[in-house]
């Protein structure tokens, strides 16, 4: 019992936290933001340094990988946010240059530009380090990168091309998903979903959580800021994502299978690691991501043939 009390509390201050800064300003986005790759990465680089061999070099694989990482997240959520309001008028030429510099925005340079550097710093770096096993390092080093910065820049341009409200409606439909699975698979569950990697995960949890979320997500447009998405469409979202949350679930549970141990890291009681809360989501955003796309380029297309029948 006292167990329940203490997740469900941590949960319900955890809910307010993230609700709270997604909503209050962009500043308090990044910034939760910010924490959130900076307390994933580093609890992914602990878990994992028995697997990795530290070598010669004077900055660890670690350091080097979080801080550019840091970087290179703040870099997208500057470039992707809008312009600065208040700026002075152009009297001068340097506050001429400053604006045309916060106006000339490229939303796709981290991911067609800082990410595959990064990458390529990983690579040079093993050069340094005197290690037996370089490519190893290699990929545990590029598997961070990919799981953990990846989405997160990609959070960036959800939160200021579709608003905070759909990101709350994103982490609602994985934790709505969460809660139906775990208790119509305690009530109902008898067959493993999976049982190599989690044995408690049932298929009847698996059907419950579906019917829920779908449930939840069919009435999403009644709300003004949801409400540019049809009824259909937030069932195809939240299918997306309760796929690819499943399945992020299960490969955070094959990592920590494959290293034995139970939990990521201890930020929530009861809860464990950042890993641990945010494994689902981290998943879930590129394929999100990928869906709003596609229903925006249906919408082009059926504008298209509107005209043409016109």
């Amino acid at each position: 019992m006292k167990t329940l009390l203490t997740r469900t509390a941590s949960g319900i201050v955890f809910v307010v936290l993230m609700v709270g800064a997604i909503l209050w300003c962009p500043y308090s986005f990044a910034a939760l933001f910010s924490i959130i790759l900076v307390g994933t990465l580093n609890e992914y680089f602990n878990i994992t340094a028995g697997k990795r061999e530290t070598g010669s070099a004077k900055v660890s694989a670690k350091w080097l990988v979080i801080v550019l990482s840091l970087i290179v997240y703040l870099r997208s959520w500057l470039l992707s946010s809008p312009p600065a309001a208040g700026l002075p008028d152009m009297d001068h030429l340097a506050i001429a240059f400053f604006q045309v510099l916060m106006r000339l925005r490229d939303t796709n340079l981290p991911m067609n530009a800082l990410v595959p550097g990064l990458v390529f710093v990983v690579f040079a770096y093993e050069l340094f380090t005197k290690s037996e096993n370089p490519f190893a390092n290699i990929g545990w080093n590029v598997t961070a990168i990919f799981w953990i910065l990846v989405p997160l820049i990609l959070t960036n341009q959800l939160y200021f091309q579709h608003g905070g409200a759909f990101l709350i409606a994103m982490f609602a439909l994985i934790w709505i998903y969460d809660s139906a699975s775990y208790a119509c698979g305690s009530l109902l569950g008898k067959h493993p979903m999976f049982a190599r990697i989690s044995p408690k995960k049932t298929v009847e949890g698996l059907i419950g959580g579906v019917i829920f979320t779908c449930l939840f997500a069919y009435f999403f447009n009644r709300c003004p800021e949801l409400g540019i998405y049809s009824n259909l469409e937030w069932i195809a979202i939240a299918l997306v994502v309760i796929v690819s949350a499943t399945f992020g679930d299960l490969v955070e549970s094959l990592l920590k299978r494959s290293l034995d141990i139970k939990d990521s890291g201890s930020i929530m009681p009861g809860h464990g690691g950042f890993l641990d809360r945010f494994d689902a989501y981290l998943f879930a955003v590129p394929f999100v991501f990928a869906t709003l796309w596609m229903i925006g380029q249906a919408r082009n297309m059926m504008l298209i043939f509107d005209y043409l029948n016109k």
